[in-house]
This record gives structure tokens, sequence and C-alpha cells, in this order.
């Protein structure tokens, strides 16, 4: 009897985990903005979903992934929400599935760097200047409309683009440039701060020029979404698990990203873990905001995109809440 109840116990202990390892397809992604979903991965959370990850390697930011996936390279891009509604204008019919940075007054993503002593102060003082900042790239939007609202033709400005950590910092130690853009959690800006004699640009952060509380999110081809419902619901499951176990373990998921990303060693002290809301929602108001600052840059012809065309939160996981 209890052998036969011991043998019914193994059989069902079986089947759950045959279910629970039930292959639910290959996601291919960049590792370009993906700073979540390679923890989650090295985590193996997302095999625990059925999912395997495949890394196609790195572009130079996140609207350059989102290109990758209109043309079908890559499922998911992790980019700048402005990405997706210039996309959209352009006949690809992508969607936001989910939120991929934050940022708020007391936290802002994106500061620009200037060195002590510059007479660089008002918009008026960087006409003829190189400002390291990406057009239309979360880097760029927040100098560019402080730019514009101060009266300055963006065209005056030279916006320099310089993707690898080492070339920036080099560029603006030798005043190659004369404002560098920077992330918080990234090293560039870290070091040189720590360093001394360099001071962030007042009233130029994203939060205090955009008033945008989300940055980014996960974006797919709508194609996708509606063909692979569970596989992007899995993949949204692994990577609130991610986030769950980086906030409690920050450290040890800094050394994972150093170690994927190859951050050079002098400068991976600098790199910061930035403790992350594993409610993956997207937050409408944003979407709103970035459609009314896109019409204002004249990137998109006003009313032509409703911001509820650019999200979806159906793929949410209750358990993220």
């Amino acid at each position: 009897m209890r052998r036969a109840v011991l043998a019914a116990l193994l059989l069902a202990l079986a089947g759950r985990l045959t279910a629970a390892a039930t292959p639910l397809g290959v996601v291919r992604l960049s590792q370009t903005i993906s700073t979540d979903a390679i923890v989650a991965d090295a985590k193996g959370y997302f095999a625990e979903e059925g999912l395997q990850i495949q890394w196609t390697g790195k572009q130079a930011h996140g609207p350059a992934v989102l290109v990758t996936v209109a043309a079908g390279e890559n499922d998911f891009a992790g980019t700048v929400a402005s990405a997706v509604f210039l996309a959209r204008a352009r006949g690809s019919k992508l969607r936001i599935f989910a939120r991929s940075s934050v940022s708020s007054a007391k936290e802002p993503q994106y500061h620009y760097l200037v060195k002590d002593g510059s007479p660089l102060k008002e918009p008026k003082d960087l006409v003829g200047k190189k400002v390291v900042a990406q057009p239309a790239t979360i880097t760029w939007y927040p100098i560019a409309l402080w730019l514009k609202r101060g009266g300055v033709d963006l065209n005056a400005v030279e916006f320099v683009t310089l993707t690898s950590p080492l070339a920036q910092l080099q560029a603006f130690q030798e005043g190659k440039v004369d404002v560098l853009g920077v992330n918080e959690s990234t090293s560039t800006g870290n070091l040189l701060l720590a360093q001394g004699g360099v001071h962030y640009l007042a009233g130029v952060s994203d939060a205090e020029v955009l008033g945008v509380s989300q940055i980014g999110g996960w974006a797919a081809r709508e194609e996708y979404l509606a063909q692979h419902p569970e596989r992007v619901r899995a993949f949204l499951r692994g990577m609130t698990k991610g986030i769950r176990w980086a906030n409690a373990h920050p450290d040890e998921a800094l050394a994972i990203l150093n170690k994927v990303n190859e951050v050079p060693a002098k400068l991976a002290p600098y790199v910061k873990w930035r403790h992350s809301d594993p409610d993956l929602s997207v937050d409408p108001k944003s979407i709103a905001r970035w459609t009314s600052l896109l019409e204002e840059f004249g990137q998109i012809p006003k009313g032509s995109i409703r911001p509820e065309d650019v999200f979806t939160n159906e793929f949410i996981p209750p358990t993220a809440h």
C-alpha cells in the first residue's frame, strides 16, 4: 500500500516537472538595453518558464535594436518609448508590452556632465559646442528639448555619437567634446564624478526636462504578440523573477552584467545597480506624455498616433504587482 502511494506521488511529481519544462520556444534578444533579461537568463529563470534565450549581439542603442525587431531579426527590444512612435509613423506595427526603465525627480536616469569652471550654463552657451548624445535616443531628448525651449536651433549644436564608454571618457577628458550625456547607473559618469573636477549641467536631467516617469519599454511586432502570447507572458514572468532576485542581490547582479557586457576592469567598480520595480506595467500617462513631446519636436504629426496604439498591458503577470 505504501509503495503504491509513493509510486503515485512520484508519478504526479514527474508530471508536474514535465509540464513545467514544456518548451515554449526561443526568444531572440540583443544585449543592448537588456539588463533585467540578462540577469534573469543567467539565473535560469527563463529556462524555468520553458524559454530559451538566443543572444544576438549588441547594437549601438535601443532604437537600433528596434530596427532589428521590425526586420524580424530579434523578437523583443528594450528601447526608449519614442522609438516605437517613430517606427509606427514609418509603418512598422510595433507595440510596447512592458516597461523597461523608469525615472523620477529623486532618481533621474540621464544627466549632462561639464568640467568645473566651464562657461556652459544656459542653452545659448552650447551653440557651436560638441555634445555626446545620440540623436533620437534618451541621451538626446532631454538636452535637445532644453535647447529648443531656450531658443537654440539644434543644428547649431554638434551632437556626437560615441558608444564606447572608454571612448567617451577619453574624448571628454581630452576636451574633444564639451558636454557628456551620462546615465546614473553606467560607469563613465560615475568614474568622472569620483575623480572630481566635473559637475552636472544644472536643470538638465530627463526628469526635470521631459517629465516622463517611464523612459522606455519592451517592444515587439504586433504579429508576434498575437501569435505567441504565452511566450510573451513567460518572458515577463522570468524577468519579474530576475528583477526580484537582483534587487535582493545587487552586487551579484552587477557581477553578471559586467561579465556579460565585458565591462573593462577600470570601469566595472563604477557601474551601479538601479533598483527596479518588478511590476512591468506600462504607464499610460508616460506614453501620452511621449506623444505630446514628439508632436512638439515635429517628429510625428499632431494627432497621427494615439497613445493607446503604442502599448498594451495584457501580458503583464499578475504576480508582478
